[in-house]
């Protein structure tokens, strides 16, 4: 048998929410280069900490992605990161 599933709402302990950001994170990050790997994708991870710490994953050239993420209007992704509900912002290529 499985875990269950977890409740997905805010922990609201400070301690428990900022190791479960770092596993959390720290999985993200090992599944998206697993999957550029196992399937030669081209994937760029940005994520962002509720300090505004930048943790990011490039499978290709990191000058090549930040060329196409400045082609999008920087205006539009802040609204989407205001929208509330998303704690990271990540974009695949």
């Amino acid at each position: 048998m499985g875990r269950g599933r977890v409740e997905l709402k805010r922990i609201e302990n400070k301690i428990n929410r900022q190791v479960t950001f770092a596993k959390r994170r720290n999985g993200l990050l090992k599944k998206a280069c697993e999957l550029s790997v196992l399937c030669d994708a081209e994937i760029a991870l940005i994520i962002f900490s509720n300090r505004g710490k930048l943790y990011e994953f490039s499978s290709g050239s990191r000058y090549f992605f930040l060329s196409l993420f400045s082609h999008f209007n920087i205006l539009s992704f802040y609204s989407f990161l205001s929208m509330g509900c998303f704690d990271l912002y990540v974009l695949f290529l």
